[in-house]
């Protein structure tokens, strides 16, 4: 009997798992005998009477005591059946239950990528950005894809499509309150609601880089908890002064080191903070920045009904306030009251598109007038407002362009193409900056890339004449001139690309330098030509075309100044006129192939092999295609031995001879 006693209470203990579920209601029981629902609701049962059990929901979560399933007792031990009750619990909406579950079943299978995405799922709902951002970083590290692709989580399928039209709203204006963190991580919520968890994380990491940012400097509140200097500043900056403690400004310390109230309480940061510009408007009742500081207080405090109070009053003084629609849409949005957050997003767009369509009329025309720094101040706080914008981004890297910081419109170049890869006016700008700096490696590669994108470009092929012309592949360039032209419309003309700079140290004085040099030797062609190829590398093409004309002029036989005019003529857009010059220049190396071509014989009659081999390959080098080039070069390589040369050399002549006979 008395060992009987253990063996007993097991049994006991057991019966009591078994009807654990014996308070549910009769509906549920109702299920559980029908037989073919028995699992779900067993653990609808579990869950529904989830208060009614001490233990058992108290330590360890639902699966530290036993559970019938499908007529088995189930204890802790079936990893399986845990993780799938875990991710149920999840799905339904109970992370408090769901997250030590899932922490267990992370804990004993590491690579359970399901595990991690619905713990990070669970995280973002508690609003633990690091936990989450923790759990979303080992997602994407095992599946890299899932930056590019939503995760299947059976959520999804029912969040309401208003869900979904918000975060469109909110991604469009967001810029205009970039600095509130607040912001970002309802952001991220959203994208984790539709699975899109690269998209989250990008959002969670500059939550914590905004909190980041308040340890570095020193401030334990939300930078848009400070008010700005008396005269305000430009609407939409992120940088601000000290708060004001008790009326004087630069009360941070205070706040860092806390604030004891009658000497008896501590309050903390963000609530001092409160207090603090309560007491601002107490004194001055129409201070708008003051209720939008404390709008930002009372919304981290997690009090939204008195941050859209204090917004509500903001708009009410000033009704075209960017930001105020946009925080009160994003007020609205953490209350889950969509409807209302997206009619005022759609307010705060229209606002927005109109201080964006006055900053890039003021960014066009200040180019139209050379005043390029305003144009850059101008385009710059477009992209404040609208971060993405493409146009603002063009008339940046063209400002920039203009201005002669042509490092700048590089780093503005290639953002645009990271943000919009088919822009093909940053590809074209981009390879013109590296062709003028003599890049042309790299300006081809642009090229080619561009014309993948737009294969009848004329910008794009007239680039692509220029570097083919520059690097003395003369038949290629007018092969791409040709392309333009018979492609040539009123939309698809090349654009005028002179103004574009090169990379030349000191270039005022060397222009200096070599005009005083043709006020000594008016007829010197040389300085012609560096005179012209200065002017062509300052961007000033309108007078780098009458220098080469001036070369020309005394020495009608130059092949360089025709092939600098003709790439003038590229930059410019007048292909016609590049042609012609492209003409000149092959007919300039057909009259050098000629008399290298007697050369080569003569001193083959004369048993010069050497001597011939080079007159023969300078032939080929000017026109790649005369065949009788090839058979005299493979004669003269064969008597100086060199027998495998000369095979390959009468091979390609024979090629070339098939070729046009086809």
């Amino acid at each position: 009997m008395i060992k009987s006693r253990p063996f007993m209470l097991t049994i006991a203990l057991v019966f009591q798992g078994l009807f654990f579920s014996v308070n549910a209601s009769g509906d549920v029981k109702a299920k559980i005998s029908s037989g073919a629902d028995r699992e779900e609701a067993l653990i609808s049962a579990s869950l529904s009477n989830e208060n009614s059990h001490g233990y058992p929901f108290s330590k360890g979560g639902l699966y530290s005591a036993p559970l019938l399933v499908k007529g088995r007792v189930v204890g802790f031990g079936d990893e399986k059946l845990q993780t799938k009750h875990a991710r149920q619990y999840a799905e339904r909406g109970l992370v408090d239950l769901a997250i030590p579950e899932l922490q267990k079943t992370t804990e004993l299978y590491p690579d359970d990528i399901e595990a991690h995405a619905y713990l990070g799922w669970a995280y973002s709902q508690k609003g633990l950005i690091p936990d989450a951002v923790r759990e979303l970083q080992k997602v994407l590290e095992m599946n890299p894809g899932l930056q590019k692709m939503p995760f299947d989580y059976p959520m999804v399928k029912d969040i309401p499509a208003t869900v979904k039209e918000f975060t469109t709203s909110f991604e469009d204006v967001i810029d205009v309150i970039n600095g509130f963190s607040g912001a970002h991580e309802l952001l991220g919520l959203c994208y984790v609601l539709q699975g899109r968890l690269g998209d989250a994380l990008n959002e969670y990491k500059k939550v914590l880089e905004l909190k980041s940012c308040f340890v570095r400097k020193g401030v334990t509140v939300h930078p848009h908890l400070n008010l700005p200097h008396q005269g305000g500043g430009i609407q939409g900056n992120n940088e601000y002064s000290p708060p004001l403690v008790g009326g004087v400004r630069g009360g941070g310390e205070l706040l860092r080191k806390g604030f004891i109230a009658n000497g008896k309480k501590a309050i903390s940061t963000i609530d001092q903070a409160i207090r603090e510009y309560e007491d601002v408007l107490r004194e001055m009742p129409d201070c708008v920045e003051a209720y939008l500081k404390l709008a930002c207080a009372h919304a981290e405090k997690g009090i939204l009904d008195a941050a859209i109070e204090d917004i509500k009053k903001v708009i009410s003084m000033e009704p075209d306030r960017l930001e105020a629609h946009v925080y009160l849409g994003c007020f609205y949005a953490k209350k889950w009251m969509l409807d209302e957050a997206i009619k005022e997003l759609c307010e705060a767009k229209e606002l927005r598109d109109c201080i964006l369509e006055k900053l890039i009329t003021e960014g066009e025309s200040s180019i139209r007038n050379c005043m390029f720094d305003k144009a850059i101040a101008a385009t710059r706080e477009a992209m404040k407002f609208d971060s993405r914008n493409r146009k603002a981004h063009w008339l940046l890297a063209l400002a920039y362009g203009k201005k002669g910081e042509m490092d700048e419109a590089v780093k503005v170049c290639k953002e645009i193409i990271g943000l919009y890869p088919e822009d093909i006016h940053a590809y074209t700008f981009l390879g013109w900056i590296y062709a003028q700096r003599d890049l042309f490696k790299e300006a081809m590669d642009i090229a080619v890339q561009a014309v993948r994108i737009e294969p009848e470009n004329a910008d794009i092929r007239a680039l692509m004449a220029f570097i083919y012309a520059s690097r003395n592949q003369i038949h290629e360039a007018i092969a791409m001139c040709n392309m333009v032209n018979n492609k040539a419309s009123g939309e698809n003309v090349p654009a005028d690309y002179g103004w574009v700079k090169g990379n030349v140290t000191s270039i005022e004085q060397k222009l200096r330098e070599v005009i005083d040099v043709l006020k000594m030797r008016p007829d010197y062609t040389e300085a012609y030509l560096c005179l012209g190829w200065l002017h062509s590398k300052n961007g000033d093409i309108e007078k780098a075309i009458p220098a080469f004309k001036k070369a020309i002029e005394i020495m009608p036989d130059s092949y360089n100044a025709h092939l600098c005019l003709g790439n003038m003529y590229v930059r410019k857009g007048e292909i016609k006129d590049a042609i012609t010059e492209y003409g000149k220049v092959l007919e300039i190396l057909s009259k050098k192939a000629q008399d290298s071509m007697s050369l080569g014989l003569e001193s083959t009659r004369k048993g010069d092999s050497g001597q011939a081999v080079n007159y023969f390959n300078e032939v080929l080098r000017v026109d790649p295609e005369c065949e009788e080039a090839y058979a005299l070069l493979a004669d003269a390589y064969e008597k100086r031995g060199l027998y495998s040369v000369g095979m390959v050399l009468r091979l390609q002549g024979e090629r070339l001879k098939q070729g046009a006979h086809n």
